[in-house]
């Protein structure tokens, strides 16, 4: 057995290790007693953990085949992992924490996607939702007794290894337990000499003090019980990366683009006038609506709508139009050719005037924040709309330069989101 062999087989020792501890705690992270502050600390050790266990993993799969990811492949799962972590410290003083816990979740099997290779493209692309169902669903699911196989594995390759080696003695093990008794007796004589020092520290101590004889034998074993298909779950999405390549992935995204020339049957100028059609209504709305649409950057509310009205309104309006827009060039792409020029023109002038939505929608909601103030939920809007308008931009180069843009926009939809969260702290103060 070489040594690459080895190593593979401590990180899936210790990967197999950090499925029980992990599913135990989080468990244990829904329990009530704790404040917000020790919630957010307890979050951040699980984020940290999560990381931890999704790079032992890579390293698994890298040392036990040919696994040599791209560039991108590599660098992706590195940016999802302090998106984790900053989502986890910002829960601290998050006015939408379910939110914030559902995108948690999300990057968690996501950057488990990344990390392995098994991402229907080489990267991040506008098929996510499909990499997401597979992140999900399939993979744990078909992994679901992973930890199962791996226990036999593990403990086959012990009964093999031990037919080669000899045995340690009784005497050595016997001194190995009294030496780590010492090391364990100095830490508590540390621990007590510092906490004499420190009042805060003492606190802590006393605090971990109080966690430990508040535990309940009983209660314990019904967490672990309760944390084991939590455990089961997680570790076939992150050790299902390992046991299973990336055929099914390459043969399915070839399947899709074999299946999306079929469906270019639509000739390209219908299309154009179809959109066409779409520019100009939008066009004659903005001329007729103009003192409605764009009173905002002069700082004029309407008359007949309160500043919250006339916010939620506006996001209203660039949803609905916006998302059809979306869904509108989405079709185009499908069912098009994309051999004449026109079309990419029109459609980069319908995500022009989706620019001009959001743009609009935005000012709607910074006029509103400006007479009563930043809050999360405000926020929120604001950072959709800023997303909807870094979006039409992406489209627009896609169209214009046949460059891949989704990938930009959705880390910077990520990224935006976080700093929104720590900017919201600064401003309202909360």
């Amino acid at each position: 057995m070489n040594t690459e062999t080895k190593q593979a087989g401590v990180l899936k020792l210790l990967c197999l290790g950090v499925s029980y501890a992990f599913s135990y705690a989080y468990i244990e992270f829904y329990n009530q007693g704790k404040s917000h502050l020790q919630s957010t600390v307890y979050l951040c050790l699980l984020a940290l953990g999560a990381c931890i266990w999704l790079e032992m993993t890579i390293r698994q799969k890298v040392l036990e085949g040919d696994f040599e990811p791209p560039k991108m492949m590599r660098i992706e799962p590195r940016f999802w992992e302090g998106i984790l972590l900053l989502l986890s410290l910002s829960t601290y003083k998050s006015d939408m924490p379910v939110l914030t816990m559902f995108f948690i979740h999300m990057v968690v099997f996501y950057m488990a996607l990344c990390g392995t290779g098994h991402l229907l493209s080489d990267r991040s692309s506008c098929l996510m939702p499909l990499d997401l169902i597979n992140g999900i669903f399939r993979m744990p699911f078909r992994n679901f007794f992973a930890r199962i196989l791996t226990w036999y594995e593990l403990l086959r390759r012990r009964h093999e290894e031990k037919e080669d080696r000899e045995e340690r003695s009784v005497a050595k093990i016997f001194g190995i337990i009294v030496v780590l008794g010492l090391f364990f007796i100095f830490f508590l004589i540390a621990l007590e000499n510092l906490s004499s020092v420190d009042g805060h520290f003492r606190e802590v101590i006393n605090w971990i003090d109080r966690s430990l004889q508040q535990i309940s034998i009983s209660e314990s074993i019904e967490k672990f019980l309760c944390s084991l298909p939590i455990g089961a779950c997680l570790f076939g999405a992150f050790q299902g990366g390992v046991r299973l390549d990336q055929k099914y992935e390459k043969e399915y995204h070839a399947r899709l683009t074999s299946d999306a020339q079929r469906l270019r049957f639509m000739p390209d100028m219908l299309l154009s006038f179809v959109i066409g059609v779409f520019a100009l209504v939008y066009l004659a709305f903005f001329i007729s609506q103009s003192s409605y649409m764009f009173s905002a950057f002069a700082g004029v509310l309407p008359e007949e709508f309160t500043a919250s009205e006339y916010a939620v309104s506006g996001f209203q309006e660039l949803i609905n139009v916006v998302v059809l827009n979306f869904v509108l060039l989405i079709c185009v792409r499908i069912f098009g050719s994309h051999e004449r020029r026109l079309l990419r023109i029109m459609s980069v002038i319908l995500m022009v005037e989706s620019m001009v939505f959001a743009t609009i929608s935005a000012s709607k909601i910074i006029l509103y924040m400006s007479r009563f103030g930043y809050t999360l939920s405000r926020t929120l809007g604001l950072w959709g709309t800023v997303v909807v308008f870094a979006g039409a931009i992406c489209a627009i180069v896609h169209l214009l330069k046949n460059k891949r843009t989704f990938l930009p926009w959705l880390w910077f939809s990520a990224g935006s989101y976080v700093v929104m969260q720590f900017i919201t702290w600064a401003f309202t103060g909360v």
